[in-house]
């Protein structure tokens, strides 16, 4: 279960981290729809400059993450742990056969 979990996380904050770091000031504005419904006249509000840039790093320090988590999770390594247990197997299966034939 942690697996699946993982990917999806990972992806999810892949593809939230690219939107925020291409468009910050839509997701600032939707933010901040849903965060300030209460208030009187939030739409007036304006987001200064450097909290654009603050909300774009974020977004794609978030994407950055979640795309080393991927490559954690589907790289390389993996590949080779398969192929590692495969030459095992095979050997195993070949001294196996050695014996059975002595």
């Amino acid at each position: 279960m942690q697996k699946p979990c993982t990917r999806l996380m990972a992806a999810s904050a892949v593809v939230f981290g690219v939107v925020g770091a291409l468009v910050p000031r839509r997701v600032i504005e939707v933010a901040g729809r849903l965060l300030l419904a209460g208030y009187e006249n939030p739409e007036d509000l304006e987001p200064e400059g450097w909290y654009v840039s603050a909300v774009r790093g974020k977004s794609a320090l978030s994407a950055l993450a979640g795309a080393i988590v991927l490559a954690l999770e589907y790289g390389p390594s993996r590949g080779g742990d398969a192929e590692a247990e495969d030459t095992e197997d095979a050997e195993a299966d070949a001294v196996d056969r050695a014996d059975a034939e002595e």
